[in-house]
């Protein structure tokens, strides 16, 4: 994809928009021509357009699709409402089949131009991988967008550039988290896990099942007793502080390739989008594939514990008694519990890291869409500052998240009577299950700071946001970007 800034309309080709709000009507862009300036003027006299959110005009100009998007009122402009306006414009394109968009901004857009973009850009992601039968059929795509603005700056190109990479990430995590566990599976998430540590040269470890039997990660290894395939600990290490001593970040992304739920199986009509199950690893990669390109300032270890939680002779069951690697036991209440026993693992290697703070991303439970919808996602932790800024910095992006409170009771529902803890409460385990998963995690952050992010409601979607597609979502992803610019 080309995306070129201009401050003078240069093409011709394809669809040229204009985005204007109520107050911009008498006051055009200096790069509309005397045709649009005309036309629009003769609308709004006509009041058939009056910049209003909704509203859209669509005319030819010199053989030139041309549409004049109602952008609202200047001072309810927003990096959301910006994002949706962008969403609005992208998805004209495909409308419209063009391969070619000119997008002129009044200066009233200024410092909103990289929403804008990821808007336009994010409506063009397609999942059509395995589809064969259209493939023959030569589809139109956008190919290149011009900018076109009063003045081009520095600010501008980096905000250009931004869009861009974290666009490609988020396709990135959408491709992954859509795609069936035959084709991504723990060979594939290592694989493309060496591609992104080759492309920005950062360290890289990957453990098999021997590594992880020496190392005694008992969570993760029993979860993946069911399945054939090698389970994994993949360790990323990006080093952008300016000393190697400041204490690290760890992100720890849940990689479940498949969840069946174990012998505690899942319902028909509950498993057959399992696949995301990896969604948080998913995300940890793409944030790894963004690091480097966003010049963050922060050392930072990506961990992501894969398995498949299948069925046969060998998976582990109820009541069976796991030994985890922080040495500490658990009692297996619910295999369907899996998550939160690889991520305890993770927690543990994590903490050894020496880190400033820890982070866990997961499709953890169901019970978070039942308290928050698919629009929120839920946080815990053990600092509330660290909290907060996390759901600053997604109300900023657009990646809503809610606080939700772990309970000392919730804490004692995760004792077990025969082993040090269980992993799930089988007495009222539906009522707050968010929290008492965050609970059994806590027990293994080993006195650091920590925070958690369930996306069991919002990490795969059917009711996509104006710039989503059904499917994966990438949300978390974004969050964490600009937290860790912050």
């Amino acid at each position: 994809m080309k995306i070129k800034i201009e401050t003078a309309v240069k093409s011709k080709k394809g669809l040229i928009v204009f985005p204007l709000f109520q107050e911009n009507l008498k006051k055009l862009p200096k790069n509309c021509s005397e045709k649009v300036k005309k036309f629009v003027k003769t609308q709004v006299k006509a009041k058939d357009f009056e910049g209003k959110d909704s509203e859209k005009l669509f005319t030819y100009i010199d053989d030139q699709k041309t549409l004049v998007l109602g952008a609202g009122e200047t001072k309810k402009i927003s990096s959301k409402i910006a994002r949706e306006l962008g969403a609005k414009i992208g998805k004209s394109v495909k409308a419209h089949k063009a391969t070619e968009l000119t997008v002129v901004l009044h200066d009233d857009f200024e410092c909103f131009e990289q929403e804008i973009l990821e808007g336009i850009l994010m409506t063009q992601y397609v999942f059509d991988t395995f589809k064969t039968l259209d493939k023959k059929k030569k589809k139109k795509e956008l190919e290149k967008i011009n900018l076109v603005v009063s003045k081009s700056t520095k600010n501008l190109r980096k905000s250009v550039d931004h869009a861009i990479d974290i666009v490609n990430s988020v396709d990135l995590v959408k491709d992954l988290v859509n795609s069936p566990a035959n084709y991504v599976d723990s060979a594939y998430l290592a694989k493309e896990a060496k591609r992104i540590a080759k492309e920005n040269r950062y360290k890289i470890r990957i453990m098999g099942e021997r590594e992880l039997k020496k190392l005694k990660a008992g969570g993760i290894l029993a979860v993946n007793k069911g399945c054939n395939r090698d389970p994994k600990l993949i360790v990323l290490e990006y080093r952008g502080a300016k000393s190697s001593k400041e204490k690290p970040i760890v992100l720890i992304g849940k990689g479940v390739i498949f969840d069946t739920g174990g012998y505690n199986m899942k319902p028909t009509g509950g498993m057959e989008t399992m696949q995301q199950d990896m969604a948080g690893a998913a995300t940890v990669l793409g944030v790894f594939n963004t690091l480097k390109k966003l010049g963050i300032k922060k050392n930072i270890y990506g961990v992501m514990p894969v398995v498949e939680n299948l069925v046969n002779e060998d998976a582990y069951r109820p009541s069976d008694i796991i030994t985890m690697l922080s040495g500490k036991t658990v009692e297996v209440t619910n295999t369907d519990a899996e998550g939160r026993m690889i991520l305890a693992d993770a927690l543990h290697y994590g903490s050894e890291l020496n880190p400033d703070f820890m982070l866990t991303i997961a499709t953890l439970t169901g019970a978070v869409s039942v308290a928050l919808g698919d629009r929120y996602c839920g946080l815990m932790g053990n600092n509330d500052d660290v909290v907060k800024k996390f759901i600053d910095a997604g109300s900023e992006v657009d990646e809503l998240a809610w606080q939700l409170p772990i309970h000392d009771d919730f804490r004692k529902k995760m004792d077990s009577e025969v082993a040090d803890f269980r992993n799930y409460d089988r007495g009222t385990g539906r009522r707050a299950g968010s929290a008492k998963a965050a609970a059994f995690l806590e027990k293994f952050v080993n006195k650091k700071d920590w925070i958690h992010v369930d996306i069991g409601g919002t990490a795969f979607t059917t009711d996509p946001k104006p710039y989503e597609q059904k499917g994966a979502t990438a949300h978390g992803l974004r969050m964490i970007l600009k937290m860790l610019e912050a």
